[in-house]
């Protein structure tokens, strides 16, 4: 005969662990619902492979300092801490690992949001957001052969939110837009700037970037005079395998640089590299 006391302590745990079960999914439901209310907030960009902004959201400001970001896309990307407002600086010992073309985000500056999500499973909650730039800078590369160029990127990094174990099961997403906007404030004005310059980015990115906050051009972008339509876009220049020089500087134009090694000649651009072999197009990078 089972004893009842046994019985009672099974019965017991059975209803514990549902209890904890159900107590487990209303917060994972809570946290989805904080996130899902954020990105109606706040419309996420959608950004392309090679950084552009294939459908522009909303724009924000940065206020605060020290926020670090890298070139879009990069390969490692670190987050930067914000605790009570403040950015806090990443570990030292990361700091080897860092892209050389590392910059500091400075106040005033334009950023969209490509991404929000939640982490809880550490010490503490973290409310993440990445962000991008809305402007291109130049910025400069070493390429093969210790060659430099330059090209119009974009910067990004994430934002980690850090709060107590426990918190955005219990944030509401107004509390949770004046805890982000202490860093990114929203500005209703760059809203429509971003609309209406938005035709004129997508015109002519990748090989040139438009402001989408002010109109400001880096590369070759014309950008159309209030009341015309935006001009077409400019069939992109192509380079195939056999081509000859003559027809790869016919398509691109002439090179920053060449180097001559004999029967190999290195064609440089801004954005790529065209090797040729014998007087026919071998590689490029």
């Amino acid at each position: 005969m089972v004893h009842q006391s046994y019985v009672r302590r099974i019965t017991v745990g059975i209803f514990s662990v549902l209890i904890f079960g159900v107590s487990v999914a209303a917060v994972a439901s809570a946290q989805d619902n904080l996130v899902t209310g954020l990105k109606h907030k706040y419309r996420l960009t959608e950004i392309n492979s090679q950084g552009v902004a294939a459908n522009p959201g909303t724009v924000l400001t940065i206020e605060a300092d020290g926020i670090n970001a890298e070139p879009y896309p990069t390969m490692i990307t670190f987050e930067n801490p914000v605790v009570d407002g403040q950015v806090k600086q990443r570990s030292k010992g990361l700091g080897f690992l860092k892209s050389t073309n590392l910059q500091i985000l400075q106040p005033g500056q334009k950023v969209y949001i490509t991404k929000i999500n939640d982490d809880t499973q550490g010490k503490e909650d973290s409310l993440k957001v990445t962000i991008l730039t809305s402007d291109a800078v130049l910025a400069t590369f070493t390429g093969n052969y210790g060659s430099q160029y330059q090209t119009a990127k974009r910067y990004s990094t994430t934002l980690a939110f850090k709060e107590p174990k426990g918190t955005l099961a219990q944030m509401s997403v107004d509390d949770a837009s004046k805890m982000i906007e202490a860093v990114l404030s929203v500005n209703a004005a760059d809203q429509v700037r971003a609309r209406d310059n938005g035709v004129v980015a997508r015109s002519c990115e990748p090989h040139c970037a438009v402001s989408t906050t002010t109109g400001t051009v880096v590369g070759g972008a014309v950008v159309p005079q209030a009341g015309e339509p935006a001009p077409p876009q400019a069939s992109t220049p192509t380079v195939a395998l056999g081509q000859t020089p003559d027809q790869v500087t016919a398509n691109m134009g002439a090179p920053k640089r060449i180097v001559d090694l004999g029967s190999k000649k290195i064609y440089t651009y801004p954005d790529m590299k065209v090797i040729f072999t014998d007087g026919k197009v071998s590689d490029v990078q």
